[in-house]
This record gives C-alpha cells, structure tokens and sequence, in this order.
C-alpha cells in the first residue's frame, strides 16, 4: 500500500523486493512542534511486515531508545498489526533502552550482572 509517508522515505513497493533501507543508520528528529515519533513506529512496522526473500531472513531491526520503554512501542506496533514481541523472540527485534540502562562499577564487572557484559 503506497501513501505520502511511503514515498517520502523511499519505501515504495515494487523496488526490486529489497528492502530499501536495508544497512543504513536510520536518525528521526523532531525539528517542529509536532512530534516525529510516528515516522519511527512506521518504519518498524513497515520493516518487520517488509517480504523477504529467504536470503535476507536473518535481518533485524535494531532500536536505540531514548524516549519510550519497550511497552509503548509494543502497544502501538499492536494497534498497527505488528507484534514487537513475537519479533523479538524471533531475533528480527532489537530493543535497547536507553533510559534504564545501568553503566558497569567495578563491583559489576566482578559479578558480570551488568547489561554492557551481556550485550
């Protein structure tokens, strides 16, 4: 289904069935009164609905967050058709959450409990 939003990002069907962002760093900023966050739920669901062929099945999604927790991506990809959730859990969804995470001291690094060590 093509519209304005489609077109202005490039994301047009019929584009040679690739994915047309595929490996570039994709920033949204809001530079207006209105917020730009509904450009980034569309790109992650436009992504993650994308077809792919079967040799790019193992692409993923990576979100850097900075501003919203994992559940108001998650309830808003719902009411757009998309389960952030069953995406994650398929490793097509990356989430990092920016706002809750703990930088390691030295008494993580002992422990390893810190979510740098683990990532």
């Amino acid at each position: 289904m093509d519209n304005l939003l489609d077109r202005a990002l490039g994301l047009e069907e019929g584009r040679g069935g690739r994915w047309p962002l595929l490996g570039k760093l994709v920033l949204v900023e809001d530079c207006v009164e209105t917020g730009g966050a509904f450009v980034v739920h569309h790109i992650i669901k436009r992504f993650l609905l994308w077809p792919q062929p079967p040799a790019l099945s193992n692409n993923a999604l990576i979100l850097v967050a900075f501003s919203q927790p994992l559940s108001h991506y998650d309830r808003v990809l719902r009411k757009l058709g998309c389960n952030l959730v069953a995406q994650r859990d398929n490793n097509r969804f990356l989430f990092f959450d920016m706002l809750n995470l703990r930088f390691p001291d030295k008494d993580d690094a002992k422990t390893g409990s810190s979510v740098l060590v683990t990532v």
